[in-house]
């Protein structure tokens, strides 16, 4: 039997499951959410995990319904547990399945794909992503992910849509790049932030 824990997250009275081996969050799951600018009625996370990212935006009120796909079967394990011991059911739709197969819109889509070091195709599985982007609908995107990828990303978003902002993330040994994408007319933000800063350390207790 796959074991987790279960512990207090950022926000007051919200848990998470996460297996007690393998995968658990980053500070990367940690920045997505509360660099996202707006609100959402329904969001679509690919690549959920543990259901983190989706505690935040919904902590925040940045979305009231979110529908969170995992393929991989012990991280949608503690996500359907993140979601029941929070008592989210009716606010967390959940999709045990790939990414390229979900058939869902969304006012957002935002995701923390997987990725290698160095060039393209160490590690990542970017494809995923772009096809379920090239297959649904929605109005704006976010993700954070290594610079290699974003040029993936922007190439095709930057064709179709307007970037809304720009965040570069600078920790000690490598770099993020956090960007926004709307079809709506902007002025783009763009903004650089050195992880761990006063600001980034502010994130973990500005919550409510």
């Amino acid at each position: 039997m796959d074991a987790f824990t279960v512990e207090p997250t950022f926000h007051k009275g919200l848990l998470v499951a996460q297996p007690v081996r393998g995968y658990r969050f980053s500070m990367d799951s940690v920045l997505l959410p509360h660099l996202i600018e707006g609100r959402f009625v329904t969001a679509v996370e690919l690549g959920a995990g543990c259901g983190i990212m989706a505690l935040q935006l919904f902590a925040h009120g940045k979305t009231t319904l979110l529908h969170l796909a995992e393929s991989n079967p012990l991280l949608f394990e503690a996500l359907r547990l993140t979601t029941a011991i929070n008592a989210l059911d009716g606010f967390f739709m959940l999709y045990q399945t790939d990414v390229e197969n979900l058939r869902v819109s969304g006012d957002l889509v935002y995701f923390n794909p997987p990725y290698g070091r160095g060039k393209v195709g160490k590690g990542e599985r970017w494809q995923p992503f772009m096809t379920f982007l090239e297959k649904n609908r929605y109005k704006e995107v976010a993700y954070i992910c290594p610079p290699q990828l974003d040029s993936v990303f922007s190439q095709f978003l930057g064709s179709r849509m307007n970037l809304r902002k720009e965040v570069q993330v600078w920790y000690k040994h490598s770099t993020r790049i956090v960007k926004q994408w709307t079809y709506e007319k902007v002025t783009p933000l763009r903004k650089a932030l050195v992880v761990p800063s006063e600001e980034t350390e502010q994130m973990y207790w500005d919550c409510p």
